[in-house]
C-alpha cells in the first residue's frame, strides 16, 4: 500500500526555520498546497553570483516571495518565485497558477516557504504556499484524502488481485513467446520460396541500396554476391553498373534458400496486457 495522503505538509526538522512559524495555522486548518517550481533552468537558481562569488541556492525552510507577473508574454495568469528579494528562482507551475492568480489578484494572501531545496536539477525544488491564496488546491487536496479513506481496499483484496496481475502476466508471457515461435516458423518458410525480383534493366547503374530493396536483403548481401561476380562495392560507393554478370547472380540468389531467421530478430508485440491499478496498488 502507498502512504496515505498527508493532512498537513510535513514540516518535521524545520521549526527553527522561517517555515515553522506556520505549524500552528496548518494544524488548525489553513489552506495550503505544496508544488514543484517550475523554470528552475531559466533563472538564478543554482547558479553562481558572481557579485558575491556564492551560489545561487536557496535552503530548505527559507522564506519565498511570490509575486504576479500578469504581463509575461506567455502566461498572463504567470506567478514568479523569489528569493532573498532580487534572486527569481522560477514560476508557480501553469495549472496551480490558473488557480492562484486570480485569488492573488483579488488581495487574498499567500505565504510561500521553501520545503525541499532540490539538488540543482529542473523540477527538484519544491514550495510551500500556506493562506487563502492555496484554498482551491488545499480543497481538492482534502478531497483526495476523503476519496482514499473511503475506498481504501483491504491487504487481502489487494494480494489477491496482485496473485491475478501475476497470472496474466504469466499467461501473456505464454502468448507472446508462441506467437513469437510461430512467426519465426512463416519466415523461415517463406526465406525458401523462390521469386523474381524487380530489377532494373541491364546496363543501367543504380544504388546498391536499390539493389537490397529488391531482393528484400541487407546491403551486405548485395556487396557479397558483386564481389563474387568481380564487381567489389565499397563502403562509398554511390552507384554500381548493373552488368549481365551480376543481374545473372543476383537472380539466382533469388532462386535459392536463404538462411533461417536468427531467433534474436524475431519480436512480436504482447497483446492483452493488464496494467494494475495505480490508483489504489503501490
Amino acid at each position: 500500500m502507498r502512504d496515505p495522503l498527508p493532512i498537513v505538509p510535513d514540516l518535521n526538522g524545520l521549526a527553527d526555520t522561517p517555515v515553522g512559524i506556520e505549524s500552528a495555522g496548518l494544524a488548525r486548518g489553513e489552506a495550503w498546497c505544496t508544488y514543484e517550481i517550475a523554470g528552475l533552468q531559466f533563472y538564478d537558481y543554482h547558479r553562481h553570483d558572481e557579485d558575491l562569488d556564492v551560489m545561487v541556492m536557496p535552503a530548505t525552510g527559507d522564506r519565498l516571495q511570490i509575486v504576479r507577473d500578469p504581463e509575461n508574454p506567455h502566461d498572463c495568469n504567470a506567478i514568479r518565485i523569489v528569493w532573498r528579494n532580487d534572486r527569481q528562482l522560477g514560476h508557480v507551475p501553469r495549472d496551480l497558477a490558473r488557480d492562484v492568480a486570480p485569488i492573488l489578484d483579488a488581495g487574498a494572501p499567500g505565504r510561500a516557504y521553501v520545503i525541499d531545496a532540490g539538488d540543482g536539477d529542473a523540477w527538484s525544488c519544491r514550495a510551500l504556499i500556506v493562506g487563502a491564496a492555496a484554498a482551491p488546491w488545499h480543497e481538492r487536496h482534502l478531497r483526495h484524502v476523503v476519496s482514499e479513506a473511503l475506498h481504501a481496499r483491504p491487504e487481502g483484496e489487494i494480494r489477491l488481485h496482485r496473485r491475478a496481475l501475476k497470472r496474466a502476466e504469466r499467461a501473456a508471457d505464454r502468448v507472446c513467446t508462441m506467437r513469437t515461435r510461430r512467426l519465426r516458423q512463416a519466415v523461415d518458410v517463406l526465406l525458401t520460396v523462390p521469386f523474381d525480383p524487380d530489377l532494373p534493366d541491364v546496363g543501367r547503374r543504380c544504388t546498391p541500396e536499390a539493389l537490397a530493396r529488391a531482393l528484400a536483403c541487407s546491403r551486405s548481401t548485395v556487396v557479397r554476391i558483386a564481389s563474387s561476380v568481380g564487381l567489389p562495392i565499397g563502403r562509398y560507393t554511390h552507384d554500381v553498373e548493373l552488368t549481365p554478370e551480376l543481374d545473372v547472380a543476383l537472380r539466382a540468389w533469388c532462386q535459392t534458400p536463404r538462411s533461417k531467421v536468427d531467433p534474436r530478430d524475431t519480436w512480436c508485440a504482447r497483446i492483452g496486457r493488464q496494467e494494475p491499478p495505480w490508483d489504489w496498488i503501490a
